[in-house]
Parts: C-alpha cells; sequence; structure tokens
C-alpha cells in the first residue's frame, strides 16, 4: 500500500509544483495523511503499518513538488 501512495503522491507533488506555490502542499499533505489513514483502517492494517504509509505519502508529496517546481523553472 505505501509504494502505490507513494507512486501517487509524488505524481500528484509533480502537478502541484507545475501549478501551485508551496503553500498548496498543507491541505494537499493533510488530505492525503488522512486518505492514507482511511485506506489502512480499512485495510486492517497495524497501527504502525498505518503511520508509516502517512509518513511516506507526506514524503512523497513534498518530494513530488520539488520535482515539479524544478521542472516548471526549466520549462520556462
Amino acid at each position: 500500500m505505501a509504494l502505490a501512495l507513494a507512486i501517487i503522491g509524488a505524481l500528484v507533488g509533480i502537478v502541484l509544483g507545475l501549478r501551485f506555490k508551496v503553500l498548496v502542499l498543507v491541505p494537499a499533505i493533510a488530505l492525503a495523511t488522512i486518505l492514507a489513514l482511511i485506506i489502512g483502517l480499512a485495510r486492517g492494517d497495524g497501527f504502525g503499518s498505518i503511520v508509516l504509509a502517512m509518513v511516506i505519502v507526506g514524503i512523497a508529496l513534498q518530494l513530488g513538488y520539488f520535482v515539479g517546481i524544478v521542472l516548471a523553472k526549466r520549462i520556462q
């Protein structure tokens, strides 16, 4: 689950980095962590696994955002 969320999070982060300012990360990370929590609870994952997935998706969003802003600067 964590790998799939990380890939999706990174792709979403890239799109956000291409289009928006850095403050968009706050609601995006909040939504992503809530989504990871809901998915983890629905699957019956353990507490540690859920927390790890939440951290991974938050980091993936931030790294994706960074890649997105680098790409945006390269395109200009």
